[in-house]
Parts: C-alpha cells; sequence; structure tokens
C-alpha cells in the first residue's frame, strides 16, 4: 500500500501529537509512468508502522531514503531517491495532506539523470479500528493446522 503516517511536534500547550490511527485501512494507488495503472489495497497499519507511513514511506517495490522531510500541519513534504528491486534509482518529491483517518499523498518521479518521468497517487481511509485477523500487515497470525499422520506412522496403521 502507497500507505504513509505521521508523527507531528507537539504545540507549547503540550498538545498530543497527531498522527494516522492504526487500524484497518483500504487505499486507491494510481500510477501514470508511461501506461496508467490503478490499485486497491486493504491493510492493516499496526502502532508501530504508524510514523513510517508518511515520514518514509517505502514499498514492497522500492527501498526509498528521504533528505528532506518536512511534516506537520496535517501537511507532508518530501523529497529524495528511491531504488526499485531492479537497482534503477528515481529522484522522488512527495507532497499531500493527512487527518487521524485519511490520507492523500502524490509523488512526483523521474529517472535519476533524466527527464523521464511519472506521477503515483495514493488516497486513503481508515475501515475500522479493528484489523481482520487475515488481513495483509495484521500481527495476528493464523494457527498452524495440526500435524498430518504419515502413512508409514506406526500409529497411523492399524493393527492385523
Amino acid at each position: 500500500m502507497g500507505v504513509l503516517a505521521v508523527a507531528v511536534g507537539t504545540g507549547a500547550m503540550a498538545a498530543a501529537p497527531q498522527t494516522i490511527l492504526p487500524g484497518y485501512w483500504s487505499s486507491t494507488n494510481r500510477t501514470t509512468f508511461i501506461v496508467s495503472k490503478v490499485t486497491e489495497d486493504k491493510r492493516c497499519i499496526t502502532s508501530a508502522q504508524v510514523a513510517s507511513y508518511i515520514t518514509g514511506p517505502t514499498n514492497r517495490h522500492y527501498h526509498c531514503t528521504y533528505d528532506h522531510r518536512d511534516v506537520g500541519k496535517s501537511t507532508v513534504k518530501l523529497s529524495g531517491v528511491c531504488i526499485d528491486k531492479g537497482g534503477i534509482s528515481y529522484d522522488v518529491r512527495v507532497d499531500g495532506e493527512y487527518g487521524p483517518e485519511w490520507f492523500k499523498l502524490r509523488a512526483h518521479f523521474s529517472l535519476s539523470g533524466l527527464p523521464i518521468g511519472g506521477v503515483a497517487t495514493t488516497e486513503a481511509h481508515r475501515l475500522s479500528a479493528i484489523c481482520p485477523a487475515d488481513a495483509p500487515g495484521s500481527e495476528k497470525k493464523a494457527a498452524a493446522p495440526p500435524p498430518q499422520p504419515r502413512p508409514d506412522d506406526k500409529a497411523a496403521t492399524p493393527a492385523p
């Protein structure tokens, strides 16, 4: 999921930091790079993952490092470099807005050193505070099925 989260600094009044909330999230992701592609994703975002979603977005396709981060007051501005699984490097600039139960991000990317690039957007909202046990990213794991007896197992072979 192109899902991002925010750790926002506290003000002089010592207000609690505002972040996106953990839970079960849905996102629509649009990418335009030569051709356009739209995907939808539902996943669990845990408390431990919340801060990294806005301040350092990375996904299973890219590993990104951001040399500029400006996150707070419900806005996000990032710039840096992402490298895909094949080792291709992209310059990336991200801007967006967020609230506790939603976010919208827009990334402009280009092949490093070349005038070839595209745009990716993610719009996401929280579906619920509780994640289904089988949701991607859920901390709960399904129980393993009980072991089945092997055909050569003496306990499984009836007595003559």
